[in-house]
Parts: structure tokens; C-alpha cells; sequence
């Protein structure tokens, strides 16, 4: 029956190649080839078209035929030949044109895939799956406004289709056409509710433009349709932690836990919102879990300033050994440890080593400069000292620089400077030894003027 159904469609339109094919035999060579071809039996199909070719002459519809099998092989080099014979037999062939494109588009070729594809579709303008091909390669060739022109276009006679809305709206978005956009994306989903996608980007838009309870509202519908997504998870947290609702913050990212969404960044992120909250213990228990799924320099780092709020300087200099193990370029590892040595005023010489090191990975950081400064003026270097906390008081709005830069000048007996910046501390900070410095200095001024 299928095969009589077939031969009976042929024989029907035959008109469409009968004018190519000259001789019975040769028609049905070309039949048999459709058979294998409705099988499946792509290598029997192939060789039976090659024979009608042979049989009848050079034929562009059956080129065509060939060529559309190679690509099913994915054997492109071929397909590209068979297709270019077809195009040089009928230029005019939308199908020899629209091969052509499928040839350049598997090669990655997307400028020449567009040409053969326009020139397709201004032979048979009906193409639409090819018009959609257009829009992507168009948007990857960041050639936005010919995308836009062919999902108008498309737009205008699959208005209820929701993907095309949705595509559409990201490219509007892409050209910074944020309203329309968001148009398209609401068109998304009051077509197809249940699209979680189309929620998700007005969320991360309405975020984008500031539009913070929108996004919020949008996020929390995505995380509904499709609880195993992480990324709403991510955003809506992050933006409960600027708002400095923490407790909001926590409960969003431990639900996404509880859902077997055991991301490393959930768990780095809830410990540095329990050490915004001072909670070390809570901190060092969700860095621990974060180490476990994946050790990174970055949360050894955060795990040691956790020891060092807890007061256990042994742990926190093991968790700085780590980070800076794990990653030498950990600029923050080294200037921590290395100005801990200083606080405790021992290993002078490591501690000036790491920090040093800390200064050549980030030169302009002026919390490093000051480190570095204070190294020297503990190794009784104080003019070097003063170069660099000079510096660093350029990048920094810092009492602690202020009180060191005070205690190298008083060292280098430039007393009215050391006066200076220990009252700027002092107006900074209202601490009470640097009340005293100030009073020690100034006597110290007296008595060098008498």
C-alpha cells in the first residue's frame, strides 16, 4: 500500500520532472531512488539517483535530491559539489539556494549561508524555516536589525507562536529596545503560562533597569515552573542581600539546598552573609561544605578571616598556607598573613616577603602599600616605610595608614607631619592611645624647638 501510494504521488507530478527525464528507465531509476530514499536506505537511494543522472543527463532537481542525502551523511564536502551543479543547471532553483546555505552554515561560513539563504527566499518567499535560520545567523553576526526585519515578518503569520515572541523580545533586548522587549516577552507568556523562560528573562530585565520588586515577582514564579533551576535561586538571593535582608537571603538559597540544588556558590554564599551577620561559627560550617564539593584559594581565604574573627590565629594562618597553596596569586591570602605577622611582630622577613609579592600582583592596592610600609618600618627601614605609605594614602581613606604614616614621621622626627596624621586618625577613629601620641609628639616638638 505504501508503495502503491507512492508511485501514484509520483506519477501525479510528473509534470515537475518529466520534462528532465528522457527515457522510462531512467524515470525509473529516480522512482526506485525515492523508495530507498522513504526507507531510510540513504547509500541505495544515492546510488539509484546517480544512475538516472547518468541515465538522463545532468538534472538539477535530482542533484538536489543527492545533495540533500550527502548532507543527511554529513558529508559536506560532497553535498557542497552536488549542490553547486545543481545551481549552475537552474540558478533560479530556491532548493539548489537553499542547499548552498545548509553547506555554508555546516561550515560555519555564516555570511555566505545568509547570501544563498536571502537569495532562496526571494525565489520562493513562502521558506519560513529557512527565514528563522536567517535570524539566528543574523543575530550572531551581530547584524540585529535584518534579524528584526524577518521575525516581523515571521511574527506576522505565526502570531501565537510564543518561542517566536520570546526570541524576538531577546534580540529587541539586545538592541536596547528594553520596551519592546518587554512587550514580546509578556506576549511570551500570557501565550504559553507554563514558559518559564520567558519569566525568567523579565525578571532579569525588570532587574537590570532597577525594576527590583518586578524582578522579584518574576523570579519567584520561575523558581514555581521550574523549582530544579538554580540560577532564580542565585538572583533573587542576591537581591534580598543587597537589601540587606539577610534572613530572606538564607531561606531562598537553603530551599534551593533542600532541592537537591547543592551548588558550591550557595554554600560560599551563605557564609559570607553569616560573617556580614557576624555568625562565624554558622560561616565556617557553610565554607566547610562549600571546600567539600570543590577547594578553591578564594574560600580557604574567607574560611582563615572566619579563624581570625573567632581569635584561633593558628587555624587562620593554616586556612592563608592553603589558599595562597592552592593559588599564588592570591593577593589577599598573602597581604593577610603577612601583615598578621607583623600585628604579632615576628617573622618579620616572611611576613615583608608575602606582602611584597601581594604589591607586585595588585601596585595600586593601598591597604597592600600600607602593609608593605608598615614591613619596613618594622625592619627600621623608615624612609622606605615612608615612600610607600605615602602612596598608599593616595588610594586609601584609612586611619590605620594615618596612625603608621604618624609613627613614621615621629621615627624620622618630622614632627608636625607625624602630628598631622595622628590627628587624622584620631578624628577618624576617637581612639584614646592616639589622643596620647598626639600629646607625646607635640611635647617631643616643644622640646627639640627649646
Amino acid at each position: 500500500m505504501k508503495k502503491f501510494l507512492l508511485f501514484s504521488l509520483i506519477f501525479l507530478f510528473t509534470g515537475c520532472v518529466k520534462h528532465y527525464i528522457r527515457e522510462d528507465i531512467s524515470l525509473k531509476t529516480y522512482v526506485q531512488g525515492l523508495l530507498y530514499e522513504d526507507e531510510e536506505k540513504t547509500d541505495l537511494a544515492i546510488a539509484s539517483f546517480k544512475k538516472t543522472i547518468e541515465e538522463s543527463g545532468e538534472n538539477s532537481y535530482v542533484y538536489i535530491k543527492l545533495g540533500d542525502l550527502y548532507l543527511k551523511k554529513k558529508e559536506i564536502d560532497k553535498a557542497k559539489r552536488i549542490f553547486q551543479r545543481a545551481h549552475r543547471i537552474n540558478p533560479d532553483s530556491p532548493e539548489a539556494l537553499f542547499g548552498l546555505g545548509i553547506v555554508y552554515l555546516h561550515e560555519k561560513n555564516y555570511p555566505l549561508a545568509a547570501l544563498f539563504f536571502e537569495r532562496g527566499l526571494e525565489k520562493d518567499p513562502s521558506k519560513n524555516s529557512f527565514r528563522l535560520i536567517l535570524c539566528d545567523i543574523y543575530t550572531t553576526l551581530n547584524e540585529l536589525e535584518k534579524a528584526k526585519k524577518h521575525y516581523k515578518i515571521l511574527l506576522e503569520e505565526y502570531e501565537k507562536n510564543y518561542i517566536l515572541h520570546y526570541n524576538y523580545g531577546s534580540l529587541l533586548e539586545k538592541t536596547g529596545d528594553i520596551k519592546e522587549a518587554e512587550k514580546q516577552y509578556l506576549k511570551t507568556i500570557n501565550l504559553f503560562p507554563a514558559f518559564w523562560k520567558g519569566y525568567l528573562s523579565l525578571a532579569l530585565l525588570y532587574q537590570r533597569e532597577g525594576k527590583i520588586d518586578k524582578a522579584e515577582k518574576y523570579f519567584k514564579v520561575t523558581m514555581k515552573l521550574y523549582p530544579e533551576n538554580p540560577l532564580p535561586y542565585s538572583f533573587l538571593s542576591a537581591i534580598y542581600y543587597d537589601k540587606g535582608m539577610y534572613d530572606e537571603a538564607k531561606k531562598v538559597l537553603n530551599e534551593a539546598i533542600e532541592r537537591g540544588i547543592k551548588k558550591k556558590e550557595f554554600y560560599d554564599f551563605l557564609g559570607v552573609i553569616y560573617s556580614q551577620e557576624k555568625n562565624y561559627k554558622e560561616a565556617e560550617e557553610y565554607f566547610k561544605k562549600s571546600i567539600e564539593i570543590k577547594d578553591t584559594s578564594e574560600i580557604r581565604f574567607r574560611l582563615g578571616v572566619v579563624y581570625d574573627k573567632l581569635g584561633e590565629k593558628e587555624k587562620m594562618k593554616e586556612e592563608m598556607e592553603k589558599a595562597i597553596q592552592l593559588d599564588d596569586k592570591n593577593a589577599l591570602a598573602l597581604n593577610y598573613l603577612g601583615y598578621s605577622y607583623l600585628i604579632e611582630n615576628k617573622n618579620i622577613k616572611k611576613a615583608y616577603e608575602l606582602i611584597k609579592k601581594a604589591c607586585e600582583i595588585q601596585p595600586d592596592n593601598g591597604a597592600f602599600l600600607d602593609s608593605l610600609g608598615w614591613a619596613y618600618y618594622k625592619m627600621g627601614k623608615y624612609n622606605l616605610a615612608k615612600k610607600y605609605l605615602e602612596k598608599a594614602v593616595k588610594f586609601e581613606r584609612d586611619p590605620e595608614i594615618y596612625e603608621h604614616l604618624g609613627y613614621v614621621y615621629m621615627k624620622l622626627k618630622e614632627y608636625p607631619k607625624a602630628i598631622l596624621w595622628f590627628t587624622k586618625a584620631y578624628e577618624l577613629t576617637g581612639k584614646k592611645e592616639l589622643g596620647n601620641k598626639i600629646i607625646e609628639v607635640k611635647n617631643l616638638l616643644r622640646n627639640e624647638n627649646y
